[in-house]
C-alpha cells in the first residue's frame, strides 16, 4: 500500500471517526497497568517491537520516494535515526528492568521522547506526499506554455472556446494545489515529540490540504486532456 493511500485511509479515516487522529497501536497510556510485573514487561517489549517495525517501514518509505527533496529526506532520516536509537536502547534495557518504576519510566520514554506513531509517522507520510504534489505541480507548470500555444492555435475554430476555458481552469487548479502545499512541509517538519498532543491539529490540517491539492491536480489533469481533444474539434464539457 502506498504512503498516499495510507495517508488517505489512516489519517483522513481517523478524522472522520471523530476520535484522536493518532489512536494507533499502543498509545493508550504512559503508565503500567495493574497486572503482574512480567505481563507488563512483556507488553512493553511488544509495544517497542511494533515501533521498531514501524521505524523500518518509515525508513523504507523515505528511501523509496522519488520526489522528496534532498533537504526533506535528510530531515526525515535524521528524525527516524534519532527515534531508532532511542527505541533500540529501550529494547535492550526493558528486559533487564526489575521494578515497576523502571517499567513506568521506560514506557514514558517510549511515548513522550519518541512518538513514533503520533508524530513521526504522519510527519513522514505528509512530507512525502507534499513533495510528490510539488513535483507534479512543477511538471504541470512546465507544460503551461505548450498548452497555451495549443489553445492559441485553435483561434477561429470550433474547439477554441472550450480549449480556452479548460486552459484557464488548468492554470487555476495548478496554482491552487501549489498554494495549498506551500507551507505544509515546513509546518509538519517543525513538530517534535514534545509538542504532542498540542500539534495534532497541525497534522490534521496538513492532511486536509494535501487531499484537496490532490483533487485539484486531478482536475488539472482532466483539463489538460480536454485541451488535447479540443484540438480535434471537441466542443463538449
Amino acid at each position: 500500500m502506498t504512503a498516499k493511500r495510507l495517508l488517505q485511509i489512516g489519517l483522513a479515516g481517523a478524522v472522520l471517526a471523530g476520535g484522536s487522529l493518532f489512536a494507533l497501536s499502543g498509545l493508550a497510556s504512559a503508565s503500567v497497568r495493574p497486572h503482574s510485573f512480567t505481563s507488563n514487561q512483556k507488553l512493553l517489549e511488544a509495544q517497542l517491537a511494533s515501533r521498531v517495525s514501524q521505524l523500518g517501514r518509515l525508513t523504507a518509505d523515505v528511501a523509496a520516494s522519488k520526489t522528496l527533496t534532498p533537504a526533506h529526506a535528510a530531515a526525515l532520516n535524521l528524525n527516524i535515526s534519532t527515534a531508532t536509537t532511542n527505541i533500540n536502547a529501550l529494547v535492550a534495557k526493558v528486559p533487564s528492568d526489575t521494578t515497576r518504576t523502571e517499567l513506568n519510566m521506560d514506557r514514558a520514554s517510549m511515548f513522550k521522547q519518541n512518538r513514533v506513531f503520533a508524530v513521526l509517522t504522519p510527519q513522514v507520510f505528509e512530507t512525502i506526499e507534499a513533495d510528490a504534489i510539488a513535483a507534479q505541480v512543477a511538471t504541470f507548470q512546465a507544460n503551461e506554455s505548450a498548452l497555451q500555444a495549443s489553445v492559441n492555435s485553435l483561434v477561429g475554430q470550433h474547439g477554441y472556446r472550450n480549449a480556452l476555458n479548460h486552459y484557464l481552469a488548468f492554470v487555476s487548479s495548478v496554482n491552487y494545489a501549489l498554494a495549498l502545499t506551500n507551507r505544509v512541509t515546513t509546518a509538519v517538519l517543525a513538530q517534535t515529540p514534545a509538542d504532542y498532543p498540542g500539534d495534532t491539529h497541525v497534522f490534521v490540517n496538513a492532511n486536509e490540504k494535501l487531499l484537496r491539492a490532490d483533487i485539484a491536480l486531478a482536475h488539472a489533469s482532466y483539463d489538460e486532456s480536454i485541451i488535447g481533444l479540443a484540438a480535434g474539434g471537441y466542443t463538449g464539457p
